[in-house]
């Protein structure tokens, strides 16, 4: 019997391996074509959606969901980013509730509103500013647009100088939040509202 063979392996060669770019891109690749009707309405190529999730100056970082997950959202953002009024509706109608009731563990619903409303226009303008730093240019994916959305909304309400403080990390607080769903998901259930003329 061959003992090297049966010799345990060190730790670190146990640990799943990072994917490397190339794994990346393709893992992108499948992903979008496996779901290419669903969001076919908001004409976003996967070169767009590779550009959107590798666009970081550090390394990539890993991905909390396969990309099967969030891939429908990385289009949303694009179209969004590109000014497609109906995408932005889409993501405001799906995601302020969850944003105000967010909002709301530190602040008054009045002054959650307020925030929220502030958010969504602020986002809205740095998303289609040229500066590719701003907005929704910084979501590269890995995780629902809805999680990513509430850490924003997060980050904005621990920062504010309140009586007060939420106890919980901001990942904790959200992985006690109901189930996010891709807004994929939503979006074919969502009715498309005339645009103004």
């Amino acid at each position: 019997m061959n003992t090297t063979l049966s010799r345990v392996l060190p730790s670190k060669q146990l640990r799943p391996a990072q994917p490397s770019q190339q794994e990346r891109v393709n893992g992108l690749r499948r992903a979008y074509f496996a779901t290419a009707a669903a969001h076919a309405r908001w004409r976003i190529d996967i070169e767009a959606v590779i550009a959107q999730v590798e666009s970081t100056v550090a390394p990539a970082a890993p991905w909390r969901l396969p990309p099967s997950e969030w891939i429908e959202d990385v289009v949303i953002a694009r179209a969004c980013i590109q000014g497609e009024q109906q995408a932005w509706h889409h993501v405001q109608l799906a995601n302020t509730w969850r944003l105000r009731e967010v909002a709301e563990l530190r602040l008054t619903p009045s002054q959650a509103s307020l925030l929220v409303e502030r958010f969504w226009r602020n986002l809205h303008v740095r998303s289609r500013a040229q500066n590719n730093s701003a907005g929704l240019h910084t979501y590269h994916g890995g995780e629902t647009l809805s999680r990513w959305l509430l850490s924003q909304v997060l980050a904005q309400v621990e920062s504010l100088p309140v009586g007060g403080s939420i106890d919980a990390s901001v990942d904790a607080i959200l992985d006690t939040m109901p189930q996010l769903r891709t807004l994929a998901c939503e979006a074919s259930e969502s009715t498309r509202v005339p645009q103004a003329t």
